[in-house]
């Protein structure tokens, strides 16, 4: 049948819807299945001497030539100027004694991925877990190819961390917990986020709470159930119109996760991770900063028994939050309860905030920051994706941490310009 040129028109114009929401953010890319082999497990306290700035060896350099090498509680991850980064689980070679890394590298603005492995011989790999020596490192490896064949890729030490970016604790945040904008490797706002975002590069997490009809805090952005956040369904409304179990057993994220808690998340963040920020955004459900308070508590006296030091902190977005946080004078009287701000310095001093959180656009804001430092106030700027916007707020700004969705180039920015 021959087509008219309205259908095709038509025709054309659906493609590029298809195309369009084919890429939206409701879509995950898992992060690819790899296999180490069989490994011994090894300390990340051990690995961490390996923090350091290193650069192509030999090899390909289709990742980039320089990479900020940064060690989590499972995992090295390798974070490049492109925004390429490489995570790589690691062990002990349990047949030669060598020391095993095998992962993937991923770009942070796109889905692209792929497998990458490296390898340190017995001998090397006695010297480094033996002293934390790595002035003569190299690890040699494969990175795979679209096509299924590897290319050899080495990487050599070159210089460890400045004196400053060692003993300055610049605070990077996982944007809802996602660490990418298109096809981000888990859903927002969840569990697999919270267990995996440290190995993106981050030490902080900016997660988003919202109140169940039965006044259980859990991570959401939106207000309501929608096709965004969660799989189709035939349920709708608002969080509050359902209790934590109901939502728990009905309703799951756009990767299949169920609805994460505020508290499993607390006590995953505390016990699964080394990282030390954890930034609740408030939504602004009535009584909030009531089913917020014994939450928090649990979760900081958990800590202090495990001995890990945690920054947990409510967000004061708006003046519907501040005027929340004012009705239960009970959260503000306590001081072991930090909150934050997004509004003016004012409103951060007035209500007694630890923190102050500009959005990005409204500039550098040199005196204010300055004066915010004076009285013992962190300033986070947020929410700094674009690379040159990064350069230019680490450079010429005084700010104490970012939010992003692309911590790769925030982690490598810092690392080789401070």
């Amino acid at each position: 049948m021959k087509m008219t040129m309205n259908s095709r028109y038509t025709y054309k114009f659906l493609i590029v819807l298809f195309i369009f929401y084919s890429c939206s953010r409701n879509q995950t890319t898992l992060q690819p299945p790899f296999d180490i082999g069989n490994v011994s497990f090894i300390p990340y306290t051990k690995m961490k001497p390996m923090e350091a700035i290193y650069e192509v060896g030999s090899g390909s350099t289709a990742l980039g030539n320089s990479f900020v090498c940064k060690v989590s509680k499972y995992r090295v991850s390798f974070f490049g100027n492109g925004g390429i980064f490489m995570i790589l689980k690691y062990g002990l070679e349990q047949n030669d004694g060598s020391l095993k890394f095998a992962g993937f590298y991923r770009y942070s603005q796109d889905a692209r991925q792929g497998l990458v492995n490296f390898s340190l011989p017995k001998a090397d790999a006695d010297v480094f877990l033996n002293t934390g020596i790595i002035d003569n490192l190299v690890i040699n490896g494969n990175i795979e190819n679209g096509n299924g064949t590897q290319t050899p890729l080495s990487l050599k030490f070159t210089k460890h961390f400045s004196a400053y970016t060692q003993s300055t604790p610049f605070e990077i945040y996982a944007h809802h917990g996602v660490q990418t904008v298109a096809n981000p490797p888990f859903a927002e706002n969840s569990l697999l986020g919270v267990l995996n975002d440290e190995d993106y590069g981050v030490n902080g997490l900016e997660f988003d709470v919202q109140l169940t009809r039965d006044n259980v805090p859990i991570m959401m952005h939106d207000g309501n159930i929608n096709v965004r956040l969660t799989e189709k369904g035939p349920i709708s409304g608002d969080w509050t119109q359902y209790s934590f179990n109901f939502l728990e057993e009905y309703i799951k994220l756009i990767d299949g996760q169920k609805i994460a808690s505020l508290a499993e998340c607390l006590e995953d963040f505390i016990d699964s991770t080394t990282m030390t920020y954890f930034w609740m955004d408030i939504k602004g459900d009535d009584g909030i900063f009531q089913a917020l308070e014994p939450v928090v508590l649990n979760a900081q006296a958990h800590a202090k028994a495990v001995g890990r030091n945690v920054v947990i902190y409510a967000d004061l977005p708006s003046t519907t939050v501040i005027g929340q946080f004012q009705s239960y004078p009970p959260y503000r009287a306590d001081t072991s309860l930090k909150t934050m701000c997004e509004l003016t310095l004012q409103d951060v001093i007035d209500n007694g905030c630890t923190r102050w959180g500009p959005r990005y656009s409204r500039g550098l804001l040199l005196s204010d920051v300055a004066q915010a430092h004076a009285q013992g106030i962190k300033v986070i700027s947020w929410t700094l994706n674009d690379k040159t916007l990064i350069e230019n707020y680490l450079q010429n700004g005084q700010f104490d941490g970012f939010i992003s969705d692309y911590p790769c180039y925030v982690v490598y920015d810092f690392y080789t310009m401070k």
